[in-house]
């Protein structure tokens, strides 16, 4: 039988015991609503960030990740140092390990989620691994399924964005990166390009058809960290936002006129005959250029008139058939799914 001394005695040291351990694991009672060490369900917590602070660890985290495990690093790490539980459970390093790693060399050893996303997912040039890091922090903290109006946002934008941005161009130039400079892999000014496309394969061959830079160079690279500096930072912008209230603000988004058009037919739907056999958003006239099948018409959209049009009448006309074939477009599509309808509900 236990005393009441020897009670007391044994009673004194599990609370000594407790609050010593308090002490040195200061999360303990925000990890015991769920057990600890277990990670809590979705969304996790958010706190606003700096856009540009985000901006220069983007930068940073493509030369430790590349660019969807930098992009992911740069947004994760910030939330881990301000926030601290859930966010400690996710393995990735923290800044001092990824400044030591990669502005003293052998930062191969380093490891964070998001790395198989680099080159449009193992190199396979599909979506950005920018946009691929980043919507999966979107998914993590926003709630109701929010992260869907929010990414598409960041999508389209990423679609019409000039990269590298002037700020990420101007920060490198003078200096105000934490890479250090003769870590750099180009400390030039880099010129700037529209993708209008998601896939990492035609952002970087534009990029490289306007700037004269082959695929395999460090100014190539170099570029892809910036922008990847770039889509992190508008990821905070629109989270931010988002947290402020200002969800329907921030997530409308402008499709091209081409995309417009062809979303006359050509969506997600059960009606075969009238176009309903693809889906998504994406710019139609990025990949699609020769759209002669429905418009009838001699103009291929989306291409650039040939050395052969230069002069300024026969560009005025191409652009003149331009315009007429876009509404064509239009309209025959349109015409073309009604009828098709009307067909099918007589039968």
């Amino acid at each position: 039988m236990v005393t009441r001394r020897e009670f007391i005695k044994s009673f004194t040291f599990a609370i000594l015991g407790g609050l010593a351990a308090s002490s040195v694991a200061p999360t303990a009672s925000a990890a015991g609503a769920t057990g600890k060490g277990e990670a809590p369900p979705l969304p996790w917590p958010y706190v606003k960030l700096d856009p540009e602070e985000t901006r220069k660890l983007g930068h940073l985290g493509y030369y430790a990740f590349e660019c969807a495990g930098g992009a992911f690093w740069a947004i994760a790490v910030q939330l881990r140092e301000k926030i601290g539980y859930p966010w400690t459970l996710l393995p990735i390093p923290s800044r001092e390990e990824v400044l030591r790693a990669v502005n003293e060399g052998g930062h191969g050893h380093l490891a964070c989620p998001m790395q198989y996303g680099y080159g449009g997912a193992v190199g396979w040039s599909t979506l950005c691994g920018s946009l691929n890091g980043s919507l999966f922090i979107i998914n993590m903290v926003a709630e109701n399924r929010d992260w869907d109006k929010i990414g598409k946002a960041l999508m389209r934008w990423y679609e019409t964005f000039p990269f590298p941005s002037d700020k990420m161009n101007e920060y490198v130039t003078r200096g105000e990166v934490y890479v250090k400079r003769e870590r750099l892999k180009s400390s030039k000014w880099l010129p700037r390009s529209v993708s209008g496309s998601v896939l990492c394969h035609v952002s970087v061959s534009k990029w490289c058809v306007v700037s004269g830079y082959a695929s395999g160079s460090k100014e190539r690279a170099e570029r892809c960290a910036r922008l990847t500096g770039d889509v992190a930072a508008k990821t905070v912008e629109l989270l931010n936002a988002y947290f402020e209230g200002r969800l329907e603000e921030v997530t409308k988004i402008k499709l091209s006129p081409t995309t417009v058009g062809c979303r006359v037919c050509h969506y997600k739907g059960k009606e075969y005959e009238i176009g309903q056999f693809t889906r998504g958003y994406m710019q139609c006239e990025t990949c699609h250029h020769d759209l002669r099948p429905h418009a009838h018409t001699i103009v291929a959209f989306g291409q650039q008139p040939s050395s052969e049009l230069q002069a300024t009448p026969a560009k005025r006309e191409f652009e003149s058939l331009t315009r007429a074939a876009i509404g064509s477009t239009i309209a025959i599509g349109a015409l073309t799914g009604v009828l098709a309808v009307a067909r099918k509900r007589s039968k």
